[in-house]
């Protein structure tokens, strides 16, 4: 019998094109076999800070100008999960927009000591093909110009659902060229999935509002560049459980992609029916 918390933090993508401001989950799960309860008086329950990679600088703090809560307690039951949504517009405590760059987005939650952290560009370009600007990670790669070379898929094992039950979902890429295809990533993540809700056509939706499950939110990656090679006829293929649960009925979007350095690469789109 033990009581332990795990917490975890989340970026909805790893690289971010101008004017995206930078969407981030924490979580805070009970990982034991006890229930917990901690006080943590007039304090939040967390705190983020991002800081700038190179300098280690802290550019911007979540509960910077926040007022402070009246006194809480932190109660989880063995397996039970809290997860916030908090949204960087990226500028920094003094308003100013941040340059371009690598960041880290740092988390600690009030009952820990210990912090977690996640890795994020901040970039000026939404061209894909274009040199990150200078100062970024050294050994990091341009994305690469899959056109024709690289086909991607994905796929649900059955087109129509019902609330409650689980379905399998298998996204693949492969390398149809007759030369390598070189993929350079931020983190150890280097495939994700996403079903999406499918907007409305007059409303407005505020940043990650649309997407209802992200493969790269359940798992846990190292936070250091990686690479991925494919050679002429090679093909990845990744699969996964998304947990219906009570998702309206309608219609809505798989999407499969590699979360490359500066875009995402092989994108794929499906759809899936909710009945």
């Amino acid at each position: 019998m033990q009581r332990r918390l795990g917490q975890y933090i989340f970026t909805d993508r790893s690289q971010y094109p101008p004017n995206r401001a930078v969407e981030i989950a924490v979580q805070l799960r009970n990982e034991g076999t006890l229930s917990s309860a901690h006080v943590i008086g007039t304090r939040h329950d967390y705190e983020i800070r991002v800081r700038e990679s190179r300098s280690r600088k802290i550019v911007w703090t979540w509960s910077k100008g926040k007022p402070f809560p009246p006194t809480t307690t932190i109660r989880l039951l063995p397996g039970e999960m809290r997860e916030h949504i908090e949204i960087w517009d990226r500028r920094d405590d003094s308003g100013k927009r941040v340059p371009t760059g690598v960041y880290e987005v740092e988390l600690v939650h009030a009952p820990l000591t210990a912090s977690v952290t996640a890795q994020i560009y901040l970039s000026e370009r939404d061209q894909p093909g274009e040199n990150p600007p200078s100062g970024d990670p050294p050994g990091q790669l341009r994305p690469p110009q899959t056109g024709a070379r690289v086909q991607a898929t994905i796929t649900a094992e059955r087109s129509r659902v019902r609330p409650g039950e689980t379905v399998k979902l298998t996204y693949a890429v492969v390398n149809t060229g007759t030369q390598p295809a070189m993929f350079s990533f931020p983190s150890g993540c280097q495939t994700d999935m996403e079903v999406r809700r499918r907007p409305e056509p007059t409303a407005r939706y505020a940043t990650g509002a649309l997407t209802l499950w992200q493969l790269s939110r359940t798992n846990f990656y190292t936070m250091a560049f990686t690479k991925l090679t494919l050679a002429p006829g090679e093909r990845k293929v990744v699969t996964a459980a998304w947990a219906v649960g009570n998702t309206p009925p309608g219609t809505y979007d798989l999407v499969g992609y590699l979360p490359t350095t500066g875009s995402k690469s092989a994108e794929a789109i499906g759809t899936i029916t909710v009945l």
